[in-house]
């Protein structure tokens, strides 16, 4: 059971790492798109209108694919009034309590994104904007996002469920 455990960890994270990093080269794309914008808005009085459009959609996809990479790298907020003064066993016991909030929003999550993805498609949704770019690809994307952060929650859990009930005294 451990060595199935020990697999699905790996490619979830392997899956989750890849993910992040190839998302993450589409920050230089919407720099360049701004920083065209710019000077077409300011330097030449001729304002593009699909960048706007292009960014925002851009910036959701690094948002939405990026939420497993950062719970993979804790690097989402937390209280940390008495979490950090939390020996590693006791973070663990910390995380493993939580845990249900956490499934509970995102089994929700899933649900209810999956429901308005399918509508998305099924209307072929688009932007209320002038250029009008299809929306559905975004919420599709959203979804699999919402199931990337979901899976890395349940290796997150894994892990904390090791580390909670190890035998090791210098947790």
């Amino acid at each position: 059971m451990s060595r199935i455990l020990d697999r699905f960890i790996k490619a979830v994270n392997s899956i989750n790492h890849w993910v992040g990093y190839i998302t993450a080269f589409l920050l230089p794309v919407i720099i360049l798109i701004v920083s065209y914008e710019v000077v077409m808005r300011y330097f030449f009085n001729a304002p593009t209108i699909w960048a706007w459009d292009v960014n925002i959609q851009l910036l959701a996809v690094m948002v939405f694919l990026g939420g497993g990479y950062t719970l993979m790298q804790n690097g989402h907020v937390r209280v940390d009034l008495w979490y950090g003064k939390l020996s590693p066993r006791g973070k663990a016991r910390a995380d493993v309590i939580s845990s249900p909030l956490f499934f509970l929003f995102f089994i929700i999550l899933l649900w209810k994104g999956g429901e308005m993805t399918l509508d998305s498609i099924a209307e072929r949704e688009v932007m209320s904007t002038i250029l009008a770019p299809p929306l559905y690809p975004l919420k599709i994307i959203f979804t699999a996002g919402v199931f990337l952060f979901f899976l890395q929650g349940v290796v997150m859990l894994i892990l904390d469920l090791r580390t909670a009930f190890s035998k090791e005294k210098n947790s």
